[in-house]
């Protein structure tokens, strides 16, 4: 008897051709060199590129560090600036204030020796109720016991260097109260010539 295998037939797989490529047809040498300039780079070049990654990143840093300590500065010199804009406004202010104080000493009369003169040489029975400067003319009020004294005053204040042109503006005689003495008013204006 004839013994029919019904079973499936078992193919043998082919290889040579899988997903619809065909090995048969593929060149060995090609698939190397295709190897090789895809992998090779791997290998050989990043290691040397690695030592130049690694030394442009170091400068990076440094770079960087460097920046970083400039902005620094820079902020710091923006603080300097504005303390700088600030002394300055401040020296123009100082210079309009030493300007005035120029100005003002250089206008400044001291009438002491002016006054020390007049009390040094007035007499003895004349005394002064009121003294006014205005500008250089200076007016002087007073009493006195007799009318030679007003006069030797006005005579002492001629030969003065600090008094020019004495003259005695008014005179009035009076009897005082207290005593019933009389006594002479005067009024005597000058220029002053100088106050020093």
């Amino acid at each position: 008897m004839i013994k029919i295998n019904l079973t499936a037939a078992q193919k043998q797989v082919d290889i040579s051709n899988l997903g619809g490529f065909d090995f048969t047809k593929l060149k060995i040498k090609a698939v190397i060199i295709a190897c090789i300039i895809i992998y090779l780079p791997d290998f050989m070049l990043l290691p040397m590129w690695e030592d130049e990654y690694n030394n442009r990143n170091q400068e990076l840093s440094t770079l960087q560090g460097q920046s970083s300590s400039l902005k620094r500065k820079v902020s710091q010199s923006g603080v300097l600036e504005k303390q700088i804009r600030e002394l300055k406004a401040q020296e123009e202010n100082l210079g309009k204030k030493l300007t005035a104080v120029k100005q003002a000493i250089s206008q400044k009369r001291n009438p002491a020796n002016l006054l020390l003169y007049i009390s040094k040489n007035m007499p003895e029975d004349l005394w002064i109720k009121e003294l006014n400067i205005e500008g250089e003319t200076m007016l002087v009020k007073g009493e006195a016991l007799s009318y030679t004294s007003v006069g030797n005053f006005v005579n002492n204040l001629r030969s003065s260097v600090f008094i020019r042109d004495a003259n005695i503006k008014s005179t009035n005689s009076n009897v005082r109260d207290s005593d019933k003495r009389r006594i002479e008013s005067f009024e005597i204006s000058f220029a002053v010539s100088r106050f020093e």
